[in-house]
């Protein structure tokens, strides 16, 4: 017996029916990938967000955090100091991706236009893991190697406030003789007043060997930056600053959204089932003579669930292209829709269809068939010929 074929008959001969439990599928299974697409890529484009920050969390010296951030990011200087150990120790706790060390310091200079002296301050940095940290620097000129003596960048609006160019000498401070060779490009933030020049030119400059203000860490995920913390408050002398302050608003924005996004989801796939549910059982109702003459003619109780069972399947099957094929079509303007109701969206796209999503779709389109027709099948399995026929003579 063709079941298939023998199914795809029955489904026809009721077209109202069948057309409108397609229509319940198509949309529960549209709102299961728009919403899983959405939250797929809501949450890969807000960690781009929050990964283009650079520093998700400073190590300072014990003390206060919030002064020491502060003092950090806006360029006061520490009495206190970290080691190479503490860097080393930092470095292997799980789950940092990078742990950079600075030594930020202050120093007096003239100033070009006044000629009088003023404070500046310069970052001691490893070039090449600080550009990894700020991937969106960009240098008029070019950057200096760690191990290179004698040459300095400076922020873009220290250089048009100071008249610096590429090659120019500074001629006070302790940086009396370095040479400017690169400049960075503005980046609207305090790195365009910095001087920076090598870790190991600033220790030696100011004769803090092996010393260091602070490390800045980027962590592989972060949503692990918590537990990263934790580690890191467990290492002596370390107190830890994290960004939280910053973006913990957002992460929540994006735990709330997916919550209500799994509760939607949840929401029409019940209602689906259940309609699939009784559009079955409405069926088997309809056809208890149908079933009992196929018994009578020789087709076991097996045969009959397969007919059901079958049926199901077909039609979430079918329903599940049709609402996969809609949320494709689709995902633009359910992306408008949903960047106008949250309080917070990255500025890209993110409607994330990847063929994984769909293939799950459509598998789960067939697990919903196979599920929802366990009870009809089983009931229609049970009749036996005489109940049947007698049931529908009635």
């Amino acid at each position: 017996m063709n079941f298939l074929t023998l199914a795809a008959k029955n489904l026809l001969r009721r077209r109202g029916r069948t057309l409108l439990t397609f229509l319940g599928v198509a949309i529960a299974i549209t709102v299961l990938v728009s919403l899983l697409s959405l939250n797929s890529g809501y949450e890969k484009e807000l960690n781009k967000e929050v990964n283009s920050l650079g520093v998700h969390i400073l190590a300072v010296p014990k003390g206060c955090p919030y002064e020491a951030a502060s003092l950090v990011m806006h360029g006061g200087v520490i009495p206190d100091y970290l080691s190479a150990f503490d860097l080393e120790n930092i470095s292997n706790i799980k789950g940092i991706d990078l742990a950079t060390p600075m030594l930020m310091h202050q120093f007096i200079g003239k100033d070009a236009m006044s000629g009088e002296d003023v404070p500046y301050v310069v970052f001691g940095i490893k070039i090449d893991e600080t550009k990894r940290l700020k991937s969106w620097w960009k240098v008029e000129g070019r950057y200096f190697d760690d191990n290179e003596t004698g040459v300095m960048l400076v922020g873009r609006s220290l250089a048009e406030e100071q008249n610096y160019s590429i090659g120019t000498v500074m001629l006070s401070g302790p940086f009396k003789n370095f040479t400017i060779v690169g400049i960075l490009e503005q980046t609207g933030d305090q790195d365009d007043q910095f001087h920076f020049v090598s870790l190991a030119e600033a220790q030696r400059v100011f004769n803090k060997k092996n010393k260091i203000t602070t490390i800045a860490v980027k962590v592989k995920d972060v949503g692990k930056i918590a537990a990263v913390s934790e580690q890191l408050e467990k290492i002596p002398d370390i107190q830890v600053v994290t960004m939280t302050q910053i973006m913990g608003t957002i992460m929540n924005l994006a735990g709330s959204a997916r919550s209500l996004l799994l509760t939607v989801i949840a929401i029409a796939l019940i209602i689906s089932a259940f309609g699939i549910i009784n559009t079955l059982l409405m069926s088997v109702n309809e056809r208890t003579r149908e079933f009992g003459m196929m018994k009578a003619i020789g087709a076991s109780g097996m045969d009959i669930a397969k007919i059901v069972l079958t049926e199901t399947i077909f039609l979430t099957f079918i329903g599940g292209i049709i609402g996969t094929l809609v949320a494709i079509v689709g995902s633009n303007l359910i992306e408008g829709f949903v960047k106008g109701m949250l309080p917070y969206s990255p500025k890209g796209s993110f409607v994330s269809l990847s063929p994984e999503l769909v293939v799950f779709a459509l598998v789960f389109s067939v697990i919903l068939g196979f599920l929802c027709g366990l009870y009809p099948a089983f009931k229609s399995s049970r009749l036996t010929p005489m109940e049947a026929i007698r049931s529908g003579a009635d």
